[in-house]
């Protein structure tokens, strides 16, 4: 696809966010004063009470620590750390229960995900407890998808069964590597028969709504042989969704990254290339790129959806478009209300449970969103999961021209316009093969705040 990978990665260094969220947290306004932000969000709330939602749970805990991660975790082997955790998640959605009748109008939850962290670290009698808290507000009959995250080292096929008892149609197991030599690099050994036994056809059956791999590109020790033979046994499990992500390395905010050994760290020409050398065997394996990092069987749902431009992106990937809201409870989670607000519960087990003691949200950090925030986020979000940006869309659904209201960004665009990485039409920009492989870059050229 590239004649000289290398070149073009330098001239094209890729250091843009992910925008997971826009604008990015480092630039969130926290403008209201703490006293009038539930007041804030009930409002909001309210606003946008015709619309869906998706309730977030995050859970920690893990039993041990992988060198890769990036995700808020704290490492136990110890249950009434878990337990003593578990507690104060409670009071937290008792809290945002008396949000929710303050709002008055019952909020329609089509979507549960819960995450960590290992969520499965939860034992039977807990999952229960929160089970009978989350009814009360949610109707579990209603979900779309009733999500979880599965650590496959630490649980039994009967839970798997317990799971689909509660109503859980949606399976993600978290794989990032088959090389046995990667595994041990990164501090997680998990032998294949760990999945072969949960993913058994009895018990796929039970989750309709698809199982999810979460692979890397990066890891110390990878390879293009190695990497493709991860590829190859990804596609014999078949899976209906990959999460195909690069390793994030950050040893600032997440110190245990250097215990992996650096050297043995693939440089950015490598990454590239087993991305690219896995989108080539996928693709003609029944999966569609379905924005940047992810790929979907062309027979699960989402990739309909994913056609007709209409599917959402958030934290959790690629998802469904039929949610527009995310609530949610657990430290470090991240919530957004559509078009007014984005918040992050804040990451300090301590600072958590303190504010919880005080009966107050455990809300550390959030963004009011302004117009041309709406507007830019829309854009982003385009080019992150579709390649492109429909104009006249924009136009429309904004009430702008979108070629006067972006002129000096489009001046700016001219050199990917030159380099063949676009196109820019009347209507349209389209990104090419090449450009793809940038988007987050070209994303970035909309987003104000780096100006």
């Amino acid at each position: 696809m590239i004649k000289n990978l290398k070149k073009f990665l330098e001239n094209y260094d890729n250091n843009s966010y992910m925008y997971v969220e826009y604008p990015h947290k480092n630039y969130w306004n926290n403008q209201l004063k703490r006293a009038d932000l539930e007041d804030y969000l009930i409002n909001a709330i309210k606003n946008n009470i015709n619309q869906n939602f998706l309730y977030y749970i995050h859970i920690p805990h893990c039993h041990t620590q992988c060198l890769y991660c990036t995700c808020h975790v704290e490492i136990t082997k110890d249950y009434e750390v878990v337990k003593n955790y578990f507690g104060y998640l409670l009071q937290e959605i008792e809290l945002q229960k008396k949000i929710f009748d303050k709002v008055g109008i019952p909020l329609s939850f089509t979507n549960l995900h819960l995450g960590g962290g290992s969520p499965t670290f939860l034992r039977e009698e807990e999952f229960d407890i929160l089970h009978n808290n989350l009814e009360v507000f949610i109707d579990f009959k209603k979900l779309n998808e009733y999500a979880i995250e599965i650590d496959p080292r630490k649980i039994r096929e009967d839970r798997m069964f317990y799971y689909h008892s509660k109503g859980i149609n949606r399976v993600s197991f978290g794989v990032q590597e088959f090389d046995r030599e990667v595994q041990k690099a990164v501090n997680r050994i998990q032998p294949d028969f760990l999945i072969d036994r949960l993913l058994k056809k009895e018990i796929r059956d039970l989750f309709p709504k698809g199982i999810n791999f979460d692979l890397l590109c990066g890891l110390p020790h990878q390879n293009l042989h190695g990497f493709k033979k991860t590829i190859e046994k990804t596609i014999d499990y078949n899976p209906d969704r990959i999460c195909l992500n690069y390793m994030h390395l950050s040893p600032k905010f997440n110190p245990h990254q250097l215990e992996m050994e650096k050297k043995a760290l693939p440089d950015q020409e490598l990454k590239k290339e087993l991305f690219m050398l896995a989108e080539e065997k996928l693709s003609k394996n029944g999966y569609i790129r379905a924005g940047y990092d992810h790929f979907i069987k062309e027979d699960d749902y989402l990739a309909e959806e994913f056609k007709k431009s209409k599917t959402g992106w958030n934290r959790l990937g690629v998802v469904t478009g039929k949610y527009e809201n995310i609530l949610g409870a657990g430290v470090s989670s991240t919530c957004k209300v559509n078009g007014f607000i984005n918040y992050q519960n804040t990451f300090e087990n301590k600072d958590y449970k303190s504010l919880l003691s005080q009966k107050k949200l455990p809300i550390s950090n959030y963004h009011i969103s302004s117009e041309d925030d709406k507007i830019r986020e829309f854009i982003i979000k385009s080019i992150r999961q579709f390649f492109k940006i429909n104009k006249k869309d924009i136009s429309r659904i904004f009430n702008i021209d979108f070629d006067e209201y972006f002129s000096d960004t489009l001046n700016k665009m001219k050199e990917f316009e030159k380099n063949d990485l676009l196109e820019n039409k009347p209507d349209e920009i389209l990104l090419s093969e090449n450009g793809k492989i940038i988007s987050n870059l070209i994303a970035s050229r909309f987003d104000k705040y780096l100006g």
